[in-house]
């Protein structure tokens, strides 16, 4: 039962959105994914998607649309790792999504991060998880790099739009932060510019299929004693600057 109900799962199609089978190496049609943890960062995503329709796969709802030229699969994944994982697999598995944008928000790690800049992955890693294990065992790599091109595009936004905007290490865990000590504790280990809770899991999905992806974050927060309270301050306001970015960028790739 479980063999026939995979092989269903990877065939099916829906009004031209390929559902394919698996694994795959080969990108042969520009789709792309976009993943939001939460409601409020998927908002002005969803508003500008409203031309096209919904489907699921299991409890997962995806949003497909065309922009331009280029198919679009968007989903809110809900927080955490395993959310992010298992939604990014799904539109590369079922949706032939041949590059990912994680879009979301932040808090800073970094002191060179302010409430409201924009933070665009060069590496990801999570901070809950040993990196030994990663590098001793498969994928026998812990730290998964954002594609140079897409990112570049990302950080040229910013830069035309009058955006403060940084390159930088995003760190990822099931915990949402906001103590100093916790923080100080995963700037020791990690030398991470910013933490949230989704973007590791997505590159390291990315990595396993070949698949090129970057991570966009917009600080809420500093992570630390104030965390919770400016949090609930700026979180939608920095959520909407992060998608106002995710969209044009989505313009922008070739």
């Amino acid at each position: 039962m479980r063999a026939v109900w995979v092989a269903s799962f990877c065939n099916l199609r829906y009004n031209g959105f390929i559902k394919r089978d698996c694994p795959r190496k080969e990108h042969i049609m520009k789709t792309i994914g976009i993943l939001c943890a939460m409601d409020s960062e998927f908002a002005l995503i969803r508003e500008a998607l409203s031309g096209g329709h919904t489907e699921s796969v299991g409890r997962q709802t995806f949003y497909l649309a065309q922009r331009g030229e280029k198919q679009i699969v968007a989903a809110v994944c809900g927080v955490g790792k395993v959310n992010a994982a298992a939604c990014a697999q799904m539109m590369i598995s079922c949706f032939h999504a041949s590059c990912l944008i994680n879009s979301g928000v932040a808090g800073a790690l970094s002191p060179e991060l302010h409430i409201l800049d924009l933070v665009i992955a060069q590496e990801l890693v999570c901070h809950d998880l040993e990196e030994r294990l990663l590098q001793n065992y498969f994928p026998h790599c812990s730290r998964f790099p954002a594609d140079e091109t897409i990112s570049a595009l990302a950080v040229s936004i910013c830069q035309e739009q009058g955006l403060s905007c940084h390159r930088g290490l995003v760190v990822s865990g099931d915990q949402f932060v906001t103590d100093t000590a916790i923080k100080n504790d995963i700037v020791s280990r990690t030398h991470g510019d910013a933490i949230e809770m989704e973007g590791a899991a997505v590159g390291q999905v990315c990595y396993l299929n070949e698949i090129p992806f970057t991570v966009i974050r917009c600080i809420s927060d500093g992570a630390d004693d104030t965390g919770e309270m400016d949090y609930d301050t700026f979180v939608d306001k920095a959520a909407h600057r992060c998608a106002g970015l995710t969209l044009a960028l989505i313009d922008r790739i070739g």
